[in-house]
């Protein structure tokens, strides 16, 4: 363990990931207890490289593995209770806790359920589990393949992404405490000291910290930046009216791209989200919207404006909006796992209440401009250090990024926050069953990304508290 690191290695996820295996289809069938036993001999099983030899060994019943659960915690030297009365095992190691009781297709992890395909058996005295629908609610990366010499292989690695630095272990304490659901990442001056997926991915798996989620609103920092990369290129002029790109909006003579950037152009936010709208048929709609106040007098949130920046972008560029977001920030800045979202594209389930329970959430439909765009948090700390370069805008030009434009502190899709001489802008993002905010401490060059995947969650008092919490871990106040 590297000095000032907590090991996300910990014994319990090691014995977790151990129970990771799968089926190769060539080993399914309905086979015998007895029978699967004499197949699954000639298996070789290893977890991160290291060759895993038990007393029983693993079953395929129909179709389905089964791994012995005290030949796995022996050998990767857990610490294994069991409760004869409720016949629950329960392996606890650091900060993790798994339990599940013998006989039923539910293992609980950190407080939280998952099902299998079926249920774990007792045979002959040992206790079976099931893993097939592990592998990804343990974070652990599986292939099946073969040896040189043709023996079945089943390689597991474990978690190689999570990452805590113990100087912002009461942090990942906190979030913890709260239940907060979703990826969070903390970096200092571009070095990572947290990076740590919470609760539930989908209903079957749990987040891990390189999947790829919904950033809702952080969106908007990309269609501002495409704008301005426009007019540094001598393409267009953030004062220019919308009525020079985009016919038909209500007083589009008086309504400048530097109001639709700050919030200030007096447009409505609402626009209709049937999944398949083009980008077209929403800027018809805005055209019928009624201005909320005089443009540039004050300030209102609107999706509706940033929408109309994307259809800018697309009138000036040539290009679609994902098509030159992708040439312009995202391919040079090598965040291979940023685009715009489609029902193709794997992300993380948003998830909603209904009855009183979670339940995920429909397909998140937004439009180009205002909230479309997926990512991670390791993609948007490349962004985040982007914005301290010249690499994508001159730094003249970010700084207008960070100017408070009215009485809300509204820049350029930043919003900016100063405590003393400390200055950190910031924004947040709700959509879908999603609620996600990004905190750049200008100053510090503290990094905080939460990117939530319950709906309704208040980022802003979150991202406050996590903001303190963290400046107060490592003395920056």
């Amino acid at each position: 363990m590297q000095d000032g690191v907590i090991s996300v290695f910990s014994p319990v996820l090691r014995i977790l990931l151990a129970f990771v295996l799968v089926a190769s289809p060539a080993w399914i069938g309905q086979t015998s207890p007895a029978a699967a036993a004499q197949s699954t001999k000639d298996v070789y099983i290893e977890v991160d490289g290291i060759q895993q030899l038990w007393k029983n060994k693993p079953l395929i019943i129909q179709g389905t593995t089964f791994v012995p659960l005290r030949d796995v915690v022996q050998s990767l030297q857990g610490s294994l209770k069991w409760d004869q009365r409720t016949q629950s095992a329960t392996i606890t190691s650091g900060r993790d806790t798994l339990v599940h009781k013998a006989g039923t297709d539910v293992i609980e992890v950190n407080g939280l359920q998952m099902k299998a395909a079926t249920h774990s058996r007792n045979l002959n005295g040992t206790l079976m589990l099931p893993v097939r629908m592990m592998a990804n609610a343990l974070k652990a990366d599986i292939h099946v393949g073969r040896t040189d010499g043709g023996q079945m292989r089943v390689s597991i690695r474990s978690d190689q992404v999570s990452l805590l630095h113990s100087e912002v272990a009461g942090v990942d304490d906190y979030l913890r405490e709260i239940q907060f659901p979703g990826i969070a990442l903390i970096a200092h001056k571009g070095e990572v000291l947290l990076r740590q997926g919470y609760g539930l991915a989908d209903a079957h798996t749990l987040n891990r910290p390189d999947r790829k989620t919904r950033i809702a609103s952080l969106s908007k920092s990309f269609t501002a930046a495409s704008i301005l990369s426009l007019a540094e290129k001598g393409k267009l002029d953030v004062q220019d009216p919308i009525s020079k790109y985009i016919s038909g909006i209500p007083e589009g003579d008086k309504i400048t791209l530097h109001m639709l950037l700050s919030q200030t152009s007096g447009l409505p936010s609402a626009f209709g989200r049937g999944e398949g709208t083009t980008l077209e048929e929403t800027v018809e709609e805005i055209r019928h919207k009624t201005l909320k106040f005089e443009p540039g007098s004050a300030y209102l949130y609107s999706n509706s404006g940033y929408v109309l920046l994307a259809y800018v972008i697309e009138q000036v560029s040539g290009m679609s909006y994902a098509h030159y977001v992708q040439q312009t920030i995202l391919k040079p800045l090598d965040m291979k796992n940023s685009g715009e979202a489609s029902p193709k594209v794997n992300t993380i389930s948003g998830f909603v209440q209904s009855g009183g329970e979670w339940v995920e959430a429909p397909y998140y439909v937004s439009q180009s401009g205002s909230g479309t765009i997926y990512s991670t948090v390791d993609d948007l700390l490349k962004w985040d250090r982007a914005l301290y370069t010249d690499k994508i805008l001159s730094q003249d030009t970010i700084e207008t990024m960070y100017e408070p434009y009215s009485d809300k502190n509204y820049g350029y899709a930043w919003i900016l926050k100063e405590n003393g001489d400390k200055r950190t802008v910031f924004h947040n993002g709700s959509g879908g069953g999603f609620s996600t905010a990004l905190s750049r401490n200008l100053s510090d060059d503290v990094t905080i990304i939460l990117l939530g995947n319950h709906a309704g969650m208040d980022m802003t008092a979150l991202m406050d508290e996590v903001e303190s919490r963290t400046a107060q871990a490592m003395q920056l106040q």
